[in-house]
């Protein structure tokens, strides 16, 4: 038995953090006869060799413990490298073999760390209202030899690309991303070793507008936290053990705004002029800016990944267009030959009109869309030229050519493909390749709006909303490796909060300088992300120290929640409520939003009626929820008494919706969203709730199984369907191919989720975002039930998880893998010859809970893995379960024809 892939805070040997107890995890490889881990063991120490003092010695520690092991060594300070191994031993008791090393290393904590300076290359006053060059700034030094160890400690007020030597330090892109400026400024730490050579060394970094200063949020606001860019780096090499500044940023440093970027920005694009050179410079300008904001880079940075190569289109407007068959968020590379100063545009786009044209009308938004996600490069004319963009990315699958010289030719063209450097971890597949589409939109979506930031667009706002990370965290969990990348997010999150606890509707919050955005803040739903994220990120990676690091906003958030139902609504005050003190009926809440067939003019006549009235069904429901998940926090921190304040104020809430919202229970509405929403957050009993979902399934097979939910209670809908009995009412759902369904944008050609469920209507006429990851939401039940893979509430982590598939539908044959951080389980079906296939692979170091829709355990067949038919007992509702631990099975059933709950008479297992 052997410890592999060895996790430092969920980061491969990371660079540059600030956690000084990071966290460690690690994955268990069976070697054919130890399956279960049942003691560990971690050293830390300074060098590889396990030969100098060593830091930490865990000892043998009894447990089939591998995640959240804290580092508990001595103190550790700025650019600490630490390197650790883990040893396990088996249930046998026999001792495995240590792990290969893993490493972490410390950035710069402390103020004093820091001798560089702040410096600003920009000399002129700087007009809010105009747009500059991007600044390169220089400076030439020398060191007496090539360096044993060298680091270079950057950071930014704005973006910055930092070459030594010509050389780029770094292959990360949009660099030092997306904080919450004003309390958090992420530093880097390069590796920078190999760049560096005895002599003269020149470094050069180019600054460009990015987030701090470029157009950001949903109104597209600029100069957000400040209207002057600033550059803080400073290189350190070590030689024979001594440390020293090799170049730092001072007075001494060269600027220039006469390089080829004469405009940047995120959204709007770039204008390049490549016959302009940073010829002409003058000196730098000292900023005190401080060091209290700063912090290490405990997160995934962006970097490139896919590309692609288009097919070149003529449109019947005749202009040129590149396709590139995938909507992503990214940029175009490109190769072109032509006369000096002819000016080439590039505009980016998602979709073609009706009638086949290249349009950005669906991203109008109170501009006109045809000013932004434009890059125009004039060329120096001197042969071929090649050009990739800085500080800038869009959300496209099609661009606009103008202008270009010559034939067009697909090879001279690259879409990068964007995003934050994590790993896909989530795969599904099934006979209906509509499906697996949708499967894949859905990880575009994500990898699109995964930025550095969790967004809602990467085209339109590009904002942080809190509302969109929150109903798509769980999928987004289980599709992508997210947990470092969300906790960072949430710092900001939390950093943002206000004192009473108030969550912003988008973090890190900006374009909320508009007065009616403002009075939109603190909405349920939204604000829950506080809670409900960190609590996702706890249940399916296992990473309790996320809910010591949140507890308190949690808590605040859920405490503003309390307050704000302590408050009554005027228009409320006369009617009788026993539950008045829990029921939340002020504020705005975004509610139910774009359920459809909801015309635009609808959506705004119910932002109106929000503000007036607000929501009182959502948020009470919320208030109950969250209190119920911060109760259960509470317990799993060691605060009885909060957990028990907490789900009191969680009981009451209940109570409150089922008073205010349900005829004694029992629901009446048209509405599909009023029956999924207390079903998924706990708010009937469980007569009450199987009722609901009774009659839910009615209404969704009257109407022609079209989805008929909005924003929040999509992502649960199928899930309640199918945990009630209405599993085939989820399928036929899931399968149709009208509006409103998850396929319709499938059968339109969509490589994205669409914000709308009319993205493209039957006329073909664009509209909206198509890249809105929240309605992809679905492919957590593709995974968690129809695949079968499915977290244990009492396990976090996965250490005890259940393998439950529920075959259905017209799918003959569908499969699921999630690489979990304690390893890869699989689960797979197929329908053949009168009977139904189960595949299943159990990780090392787990057990699952295995339950088979069979009726009989009798009529069982084991083909493979050590399983016996008298291992299962009845599970109840026609179906058979068993305890397994590790390995691979294969095991058989024959079908039944049954009528389940729904009526719907399915063929199942």
């Amino acid at each position: 038995m052997k410890a592999v892939r060895l996790r430092t805070s969920f980061l491969d040997n990371p660079l540059g953090i600030s956690d000084t107890r990071p966290s460690f995890s690690w994955e268990v490889a069976a070697d054919g006869y130890g399956r279960r881990q049942t003691a560990w063991r971690i050293r830390c120490y300074r060098e590889p060799s396990g030969t100098d003092t060593c830091l930490w010695d865990s000892g043998r520690v009894e447990g089939d413990r591998q995640l959240n092991v804290r580092y508990a060594g001595a103190e550790l300070g700025s650019r600490d490298l630490v390197y650790w191994q883990v040893l396990t031993w088996d249930e046998a008791g026999t001792e495995g073999e240590w792990s290969d090393w893993a490493s972490f290393e410390l950035g710069l904590l402390q103020p004093a760390d820091w001798q560089a300076k702040w410096i600003d290359p920009e000399p002129e006053a700087i007009d809010p209202d105009t747009r500059y060059p991007a600044s390169v700034l220089t400076r030439s030094f020398t060191i007496e030899e090539a360096p044993e160890h060298a680091r270079l400690y950057i950071t930014a007020h704005g973006l910055y690309r930092a070459l030594l030597n010509g050389m780029p330090v770094t292959d990360a892109v949009l660099t030092p991303g997306c904080t919450s400026y004003r309390h958090r400024l992420q530093v880097q730490t390069w590796d920078v070793g190999e760049l560096l050579v005895a002599g003269e060394n020149r470094i050069e970094v180019t600054l460009g507008d990015g987030w701090y200063r470029g157009r950001v949020g949903v109104f597209g606001s600029r100069n957000v936290y400040g209207e002057r860019l600033a550059l803080l780096a400073q290189l350190e090499v070590s030689l024979n053990g001594t440390r020293a500044v090799a170049c730092a940023t001072d007075e001494r440093w060269e600027a220039s705004q006469d390089g080829p970027i004469r405009e940047n920005d995120l959204k709007d694009g770039l204008r390049v002029d490549a016959r302009r050179k940073p010829e002409s410079r003058h000196a730098v300008a000292l900023r005190d800016h401080g060091y209290e904001q700063l912090t290490g880079t405990d997160a995934p940075v962006v970097r490139e990944h896919e590309t692609f190569r288009p097919r070149v289109l003529t449109t019947p407007d005749g202009s040129t267009v590149l396709d590139f068959g995938q909507n992503i968020a990214g940029y175009v590379s490109f190769t072109v030959d032509g006369e000096p100063g002819r000016t080439v545009t590039l505009t980016h786009g998602e979709v073609l009109d009706e009638h086949g044209n290249f349009t950005m009308k669906n991203l109008e938004f109170g501009r006109n869309p045809s000013d932004f996600q434009k890059v125009t490069y004039t060329l120096a004319g001197t042969g071929p030229e090649s050009f990739k963009p800085l500080f800038t990315f869009h959300g496209f699958r099609y661009v606009l050519l103008e202008n270009w010289p010559g034939e067009v030719l697909p090879e001279r063209f690259t879409a990068h493909a964007v995003y934050s450097d994590i790993a896909e971890t989530g795969f599904f597949s099934c006979s209906n390749d509509l499906v697996n589409r949708l499967v894949l939109n859905a990880l575009w979506s994500q990898k699109g709006n995964f930025v550095d930031i969790p967004t809602d667009c990467p085209q339109r706002e590009r904002a942080g909303w809190t509302g969109d990370i929150q109903v798509y965290s769980r999928t987004g969990s289980y599709l992508m490796e997210s947990p470092a990348f969300l906790k960072k997010w949430l710092r900001d999150l939390a950093a943002e909060q206000r004192e009473d606890g108030m969550v912003p509707n988008i973090s890190p919050a900006v374009g909320l300088d508009n007065w009616f955005m403002r009075r939109l803040e603190g909405s349920a739903g939204w604000g829950d992300a506080a809670v409900i994220v960190p609590w996702v990120v706890w249940k399916i990676h296992g990473d309790r120290s996320v809910l010591e690091e949140q507890w308190e906003s949690m808590k605040a958030w859920v405490d503003y929640e309390a307050a704000c139902a302590r408050k009554t609504h005027w228009i409320r005050r006369l009617k009788p409520n026993p539950f008045r003190r829990y029921t939340w009926d002020t504020k705005y809440h975004w509610g139910e939003w774009l359920e459809p067939d909801t015309p635009l003019k609808k959506v705004a006549a119910g932002i109106i009626r929000r503000v007036l009235f607000s929501e009182p069904e959502v948020a009470t429901a919320y208030l109950s929820y969250s209190s119920r998940l911060l109760s259960e926090v509470a317990d799993e921190l060691g605060k009885p008494d909060e957990a028990k304040r907490y789900g009191k104020l969680a009981e009451n809430a209940a109570k409150a919706y089922r008073h205010n919202f349900t005829k004694k229970g029992r629901i009446r509405s048209g509405r599909q969203c009023r029956y999924v929403r207390p079903v998924a957050l706990g708010l009937l009993s469980e007569p009450e709730q199987q009722a609901a979902i009774d009659e839910l399934a009615g209404m969704v097979a009257q109407n022609g199984y079209r989805i008929g939910t909005g924003f929040l209670t999509t992502p649960y809908i199928c899930r309640v369907l199918s945990d009630k009995g209405h599993a085939s009412v989820a399928y036929g759902m899931v399968e149709q191919t009208s509006i409103p369904g998850w396929l319709y944008p499938v059968t339109k050609g969509a490589t994205t989720i669409w914000e709308t469920w009319t993205g493209i209507d039957e006329e073909g006429v664009p509209s909206a975002s198509h890249n809105h990851y929240t309605y992809g939401a679905v492919v957590s039940w593709l995974l968690d039930t129809v695949a079968g893979i499915d977290s244990d509430p009492d396990s976090p982590g996965f250490s005890r998880f259940t393998i439950a598939p529920r075959p259905g539908g017209s799918f003959t044959h569908a499969s699921g893998r999630y690489h979990s951080v304690r390893g890869l389980i699989e689960s797979a079906w197929k329908r053949e010859d009168g009977r139904i296939r189960y595949t299943f692979s159990i990780p090392a170091n787990t057990t699952a809970r295995v339950v088979l829709p069979c009726s009989q355990r009798a009529s069982l067949t084991v083909h493979r893995g050590e399983a016996r038919p008298h291992a299962f007992a009845d599970g109840g509702y026609g179906t058979v379960e068993a305890e397994l631990g590790s390995g691979t099975y294969e095991i058989s059933c024959a079908l039944e024809q049954t009528d389940g709950p729904d009526g719907a008479g399915a063929d199942t297992p």
